[in-house]
């Protein structure tokens, strides 16, 4: 499923799908974010958003442990 057509009803309410919101992991009264880019709407949930920010973070970071390298900084601190 590429895309699918819904209809916005009074005060600008669209009914997010059925079939879209349990692939989402969408619940009743959950919270969604949604931005615009481009022309067009995009809805993300929160989970979605921190797994992206969770891969960026993991991209920039490489391999190294940053709690590790705080505790070697800390120790380095102590032994000064």
């Amino acid at each position: 499923m590429s895309s699918l057509i819904t209809q916005v009803s009074a005060g600008g309410r669209i009914v997010i799908p059925a079939e879209i919101r349990r692939k989402m992991g969408i619940q009743s009264g959950d919270q969604v974010i949604l931005s615009y880019h481009d022309g067009e709407l995009h809805i993300a949930t929160r989970k979605q958003r921190l797994q992206q920010a969770k891969a960026i973070v993991k991209a920039c970071v490489d391999t190294v442990s940053l709690a590790e390298e705080l505790v070697g900084e800390r120790r380095a601190e102590a032994n000064d």
